[in-house]
């Protein structure tokens, strides 16, 4: 599977991703600073000044959003939230929660820290942008300052517009769900809004873009669909975590697992194992110990003539919590998984025995189960 997303490193020890896509907004961040901002607003600066200027700026610009996102993700840690990463990505940057928070005022406090972290961002810049002007600096460190203190109240003040999932849309569920006691209604109505307001940057951006500001009507249109989509998503999640609360994998496995042995040749594995039973993955296993997962994709960069004198064990993705389900895990958060890794099945262990197998289709089919029975 192609990677999309790249490790850089841990802060906090929280790691910190940058997906494929944040080069894009990064070239346009910067292509707009160096050919737009800073020749209209210091038209004196040489060329190479302004590249200096728009590199460095946009390099700091998205400095202030992994900063920006590490106020939530710390404020989630201090408060028994799980954080997966932090990545930056075409829309900014966003702080991956394995969980929900566990009450409304958990919610308010990473809600706020955010913004929070952005304003006091902006107040060090223009801090730094007084006294630096006041010092005769360099040509171009001022500008640059100045540029990071603006962006950095306009980022803290976006992420406060009400809709979920921005920071304002999750304090907007907060208050909703501390007043109700209700998450899954309160998310409903927080992502409700959020479409709204996602509605509204499309057709702001329409309007630009009909206006002669291409670029940024484009962006506009682009965050309202993002917005649309993610608080759909996000409301979803919730009702799957709700609806699958205390299911755990071993509540919804299937016990009869068929295995196969890492000396099981290529040939033998499609005659024996694929062929006969159509499954798209086998797991691989020693004495009931799970060893690794073979799946059609190991086989399609194999040549047919090499499958007789292959053997399992040489083209195997070998054991890793990837590839395996744990009996106790909860379901809701395995489900999230197969989906990431687009996997359809995985082999459930117990300490290291095979003990049953799970696939997306039969936790999406236990989710609607217990969804009928919970109305």
């Amino acid at each position: 599977m192609l990677r999309t997303n790249f490790r850089l490193f841990r802060v906090f020890g929280i790691p910190i991703e940058i997906n494929v896509s944040w080069f894009i907004i990064f070239g346009l961040v910067s292509w707009s600073l160096v050919s737009l901002y800073f020749p209209t607003h210091y038209p004196s600066f040489s060329v190479t000044t302004h590249w200096v200027m728009g590199l460095v700026a946009a390099l700091l610009l998205f400095v202030s959003v992994v900063l920006h996102e590490l106020g939530h993700s710390y404020v989630a840690k201090t408060h028994g939230v799980p954080i997966k990463c932090i990545t930056l990505f075409l829309f900014g940057g966003v702080s991956q929660l394995t969980k929900e928070s566990s009450d409304p005022v958990t919610e308010i406090k990473i809600a706020i820290a955010g913004p929070a972290v952005s304003y006091v961002l902006m107040m060090v810049f223009f801090a730094l942008y007084y006294l630096v002007s006041q010092s005769g600096s360099p040509e171009g460190v001022a500008p640059v300052l100045r540029y990071l203190a603006y962006v950095n109240g306009i980022l803290g003040t976006f992420n406060l517009i009400p809709g979920f999932p921005l920071d304002g849309g999750r304090l907007l569920r907060a208050f909703l769900w501390k007043v109700s006691g209700d998450l899954r209604r309160a998310t409903y109505i927080a992502s409700k809004v959020g479409g709204i307001v996602g509605i509204v940057f499309i057709v702001l951006g329409f309007l630009l873009v009909f206006r002669g500001a291409f670029i940024g009507g484009l962006w506009l249109v682009l965050i309202g669909f993002f917005l649309r989509q993610a608080a759909g998503a996000s409301y979803l999640q919730v009702v799957i975590d709700s609806t699958l609360k205390g299911v755990t994998v071993g509540d919804i496995m299937k016990p009869d697992v068929v295995t196969v042995s890492e000396d099981l040749s290529i040939q033998s594995l499609v005659d024996d194992y694929f062929f006969k039973y159509h499954f798209d993955c086998f797991p691989v296993s020693d004495e009931g110990r799970l060893k690794g997962l073979i799946t059609v994709n190991e086989l399609k960069d194999l040549p047919r003539a090499k499958w007789q004198e292959t053997r399992v064990g040489d083209v195997m993705q070998p054991d890793s919590q990837r590839i395996r389900a744990h009996v106790d895990e909860e379901a809701s958060q395995v489900l999230k998984r197969v989906i990431r890794d687009r996997c359809g099945k995985l082999p459930v262990v117990s300490g290291d025995r095979i003990v049953g197998i799970i696939t997306r289709r039969g936790i999406m089919e236990a989710l609607k189960v217990f969804s009928d029975l919970s109305h």
